[in-house]
């Protein structure tokens, strides 16, 4: 198991492969939790996310602190804005993550429900493209990637025809920026609680990401043309525990800073699902609340982080 499977979305979608696409797919699911997906988003659109990103986390610390969570209309306000480094913990044995990150999500003004409302972003006057490049992607990762691959993952689960589109219509979204600093940079060991988290980052020689596999810690370097998949705590519930929620970490040290493009992907907020067999049901809001009020207000860290020694 030293390396992730691959999975095409193309071949997901074409009849005449979608049959032994799915098989690797569950394959994947059921081993591994995390697997390689070949996207067709265009390199350009990515690698411009990246350099706007780069720029503004260049900016002066005040600069992006006036984006931080105190700026952002929204609930909970970490959901939103800019926390600058060692500002999040996502396992308490390791303490705050040496990273720096800007969590943005579907920008709707005047709703008020949990993880929704609009995002306080800089303008183009302060950090040249970085809110334009970031939602371009959103809408294309929104248009072009997360329905096919839900739908996939939903027909594996045998759900009814239609399910995917009933509870993530939209989804819930945070998507997120980090940088990882060039020496120490990291994201201490974690589950995701979401359904699904997409990651695209950069094609660098070091190998920062990690998965825990087999009793041992596996790298994960980047594929040209692929993001990564690691499927959340929601999915592994959903599944009755077939598919797997697999811990993951990022340990960097490099000659650069890294910069990580995930969007971890829930249901809609308002859904309550339950899973075939009926042993779990959950309220989408009340789990991610849960997760939140663990990483920034109790310090007891992400997903099952706890479980995690």
């Amino acid at each position: 198991m030293s390396t992730l499977p691959q999975i095409s979305l193309a071949k997901l979608a074409a009849d005449a492969t979608r049959y032994e696409e799915q098989q690797r797919l569950q394959l994947a699911c059921e081993e591994y939790g995390f697997f390689y997906l070949e996207h067709g988003i265009p390199r350009e659109q990515i690698a411009r996310a990246i350099e706007a990103s780069r720029r503004f986390f260049a900016l002066p610390q005040s600069t992006k602190e006036r984006y931080g969570h105190a700026s952002q209309d929204v609930y909970p306000p970490t959901a939103r804005g800019y926390s600058p480094l060692h500002g999040e913990m996502l396992h308490p044995e390791a303490g705050p993550d040496p990273k720096e990150l800007f969590d943005l999500g579907i920008d709707n003004e005047g709703d008020r429900r949990p993880f929704a409302g609009r995002t306080n972003l800089p303008d183009d006057a302060v950090a040249p493209d970085f809110a334009r490049s970031l939602l371009a992607l959103q809408a294309t990762v929104l248009n072009g990637v997360v329905p096919q691959l839900g739908n996939a993952l939903a027909d594996l689960l045998n759900m009814e025809q239609g399910w995917f589109g009933r509870h993530f219509s939209p989804p819930t979204v945070l998507q997120r920026v980090i940088r990882y600093p060039s020496s120490g940079g990291a994201c201490a060991k974690h589950t995701d609680n979401g359904f699904f988290t997409l990651l695209l980052q950069e094609e660098l020689p070091t190998r920062p990401l990690q998965v825990w596999l087999n009793g041992r810690w596996i790298p994960v370097p980047s594929l040209p043309d692929s993001l990564v998949v690691n499927l959340g705590d929601m999915l592994q519930a959903l599944s009755d525990k077939r598919f797997q929620s697999t811990p993951h970490q990022v340990v960097h040290s490099g000659p650069t800073d890294r910069i990580s493009l995930p969007f971890f992907i829930y249901p809609h907020i308002d859904a309550r699902l339950t899973s075939q067999s009926g042993q779990h049901t959950f309220g989408v809001a009340e789990m991610m609340l849960r997760n939140y009020e663990s990483i920034w207000e109790t310090g007891k860290g992400a997903g099952r982080a706890l479980e995690l020694q």
